[in-house]
């Protein structure tokens, strides 16, 4: 199939039934053994492709959350406000979106020929071997960037994060980073990178849930929450503190064995940098964590809304002493 004589729309469902394909039913024999299936990058319709993944993804975010999360939010939390069901269904949904797009990347990224050692990423750079990729892994590669564009957006109509700055800036530079690492065929060191990303996050979100549906220190809910963060911590750690870095080195040292770095090449290193010292704060955030769980038996809403919380607990007291008959 000759995709670029195709309409956009059309090369969106082609390219997404491949991928659907590959992660249902595992990559086609085509890909692995006689590559005459890929496809160059980039094309004339990959930023309209790019698009229409952001609406979807958005779409699908809001859906579920609306249809299902938020429902579940109101039977499950012990006490049910406004913020405390949107907390609730951010964390849902975050967790799913990680979850999903790990399984994804498992399915599509992780079988590449090309996956380690990591001198597979650069080798062929030169000649242009990496401006031809598979259909199944394009569209995972414009899906990602369209994920963040849409979360980008999410993130403006949820309630304040206490890190709403961070985050957004972190939504950006990987979308940025996404579509330029595509257009300038870094796409293995940025498959390496979308997938180790994913790891660690899911059970963040789980704990989130858990410390929401906890009433006090001691109880099972607020148990599973500890535990589940204590995977969270050290996935996140040796992901983000070990194996990220190296990535950053392998595109800003070791590919310089392969070829000379250019103008696109060195502003994918630079937004490589700046998620390095992204991941950095936030393992502060996670020793923090830790340290108030040591001290006081119990972790905190690390990441987005500790201070919202803390604001719950003030409006809550002051709630209960009204009641009372107390003033303040």
């Amino acid at each position: 199939m000759v995709v670029h004589q195709l309409t956009p729309w059309q090369d969106f469902l082609y390219l997404g039934g491949e991928f659907l394909n590959s992660v249902i039913f595992g990559r086609r024999d085509s890909y692995v053994q006689s590559g005459s299936d890929l496809l160059p990058i980039p094309t004339g319709h990959d930023f309209i492709i790019f698009l229409y993944t952001a609406v979807t993804c958005f779409i699908v975010n809001w859906s579920l959350r609306i249809l299902l999360i938020e429902p579940l939010a109101r039977r499950v939390l012990p006490t049910v406000t406004k913020k405390k069901v949107e907390k609730y269904a951010q964390a849902g949904m975050e967790m799913t979106f990680y979850s999903a797009f790990f399984f994804f990347g498992y399915r599509v990224y992780y079988p590449q020929k090309w996956v380690w050692p990591s001198s597979q990423w650069w080798d062929g750079f030169d000649k242009g071997d990496t401006y031809l990729i598979d259909p199944d892994y394009k569209f995972f590669y414009i899906l990602y960037a369209g994920r963040y564009a849409a979360a980008f957006v999410s993130v403006l109509m949820e309630h304040k994060r206490s890190d709403f700055i961070e985050m957004q800036v972190h939504h950006m530079v990987t979308v940025i980073l996404v579509l330029a690492s595509y257009s300038s065929s870094y796409n293995r060191v940025g498959g390496a990178v979308m997938f180790l990303l994913d790891c660690a996050d899911p059970p963040l979100h789980i704990a989130k849930q858990f410390k929401y549906c906890s009433v006090k220190k001691t109880d099972k809910a607020q148990f599973w929450a500890d535990r589940w963060f204590e995977i969270f911590a050290v996935s996140f750690i040796i992901s983000r503190n070990f194996i990220y870095p190296y990535c950053c080195w392998s595109a800003l040292i070791e590919s310089k064995r392969y070829f000379e770095h250019r103008l696109d090449t060195r502003i994918c290193n630079g937004l490589l940098q700046i998620l390095l010292v992204l991941q950095f704060y936030w393992t502060s955030l996670i020793f923090i964590a830790v340290y108030k769980q040591m001290k006081n038996g119990g972790i905190e809403d690390i990441r987005s809304d500790s201070e919202d919380d803390e604001e719950d607990g003030e409006k809550e007291k002051k709630i209960t002493r009204k009641k009372s008959g107390k003033k303040d």
